[in-house]
């Protein structure tokens, strides 16, 4: 059991919170990019989401000129013109299982000259809190089985879109397409490991209008492990505290693909090539997983294809 922070508020927080998705134990964008949006390909390391490219912005977006876009790049087109659905989470603390918190006032109600002193603590066992001085916003696909169809028709070639940029994206599974998020203004995450049952954290926050906010380290006692957010005044809502998404896992590949591809895949052998692959959802049931184009009959006549060489080279 990892006892990074970053692991453990990701583990910890999607227990109590499965349909957020994936808890970013780093939500700025740091200066790479805008904000995650809708359409984001990319991968999470360290908890932090690092973004590649956008499959519903052409080439020549302003946004992909960083690391550009893989060869053959088409924007998808959902059937749905407007299919971003949008909301306002009004939850202002994301607390784990045994997580205890105190606080002198709920920090979205304080007035421009109120300061809430929080103390946060998990005697003993693994736990994690993402505390919001502001609201998250919310924004979601409804065309998740077109961004399904999408990814599993095109992970090839964004697999090796990335692994050519020397990122040290090595696993298909790594790549990420986004299909929802949650951003904020500001956020403090804490994470703590269970080895010691004396693990305390506090910290003040003192919120002023709408977009702006103080927030201060006050203690860190035992493992506990402290985060803070951006402070300031007119903070951008581009801190992304959770993550939704699909990922392909290949299941079973019983020889390497013989032939090579310059270009996209036909219709032909699209078929043929992502019978293994299984499409997991990020941010729906815990236990939710969607299967895309599993043939199993295929599937079957190559392990018995498979079987029979095998027999034949031992006799």
């Amino acid at each position: 059991m990892s006892h990074l922070p970053y692991d453990t508020f990701r583990e910890t927080l999607a227990i109590r919170y499965p349909h957020c998705g994936h808890a970013l134990w780093d939500p700025s964008p740091e200066g790479l990019y805008d904000a995650v949006a809708v359409g984001d390909v990319g991968f999470i390391r360290e908890g932090y989401f690092h973004r590649l490219f956008n499959v519903l912005l052409p080439e020549d977006h302003p946004s992909h000129i960083n690391s550009g876009v893989p060869e053959y790049h088409q924007p998808l087109q959902p059937g749905l013109s407007n299919h971003i659905r949008k909301g306002t989470d009004g939850t202002d603390d994301f607390c784990s299982r045994h997580v205890s918190l105190s606080r002198g006032r709920n920090i979205q109600a304080l007035g421009p000259d109120d300061e809430s002193q929080v103390t946060v603590s998990c005697p003993g066992r693994r736990g994690a809190l993402s505390s919001l001085p502001f609201p998250a916003q919310r924004e979601d696909t409804v065309a998740r089985g077109d961004f399904g169809k999408w990814m599993i028709k095109h992970i090839d070639q964004w697999f090796a879109f990335a692994s050519n940029l020397g990122l040290g994206v090595n696993r298909m599974q790594d790549i990420i397409l986004v299909t929802g998020r949650h951003c904020t203004k500001s956020w403090v995450n804490v994470a703590f490991s269970d080895s010691q049952r004396d693990a305390e954290v506090s910290f003040g926050a003192q919120v002023s209008g709408s977009s702006g906010v103080n927030i201060e380290r006050r203690v860190v006692r035992g493992d506990a492990v402290l985060k803070l957010g951006p402070s300031g005044e007119n903070l951008p809502e581009n801190q992304c505290i959770f993550v939704r998404g699909f990922r392909v896992v290949r299941l079973l590949n019983i020889w390497p693909r013989l032939k090579g591809r310059a270009g996209p895949s036909t219709d032909a052998d699209e078929h043929e090539s992502t019978h293994d692959r299984q499409l997991e959802s990020i941010g729906t049931s815990a236990n939710s997983k969607i299967l895309f184009t599993f043939c199993y009959s295929i599937f079957l006549k190559r392990l018995l294809v498979a079987i029979w060489l095998w027999f034949m080279m031992m006799t």
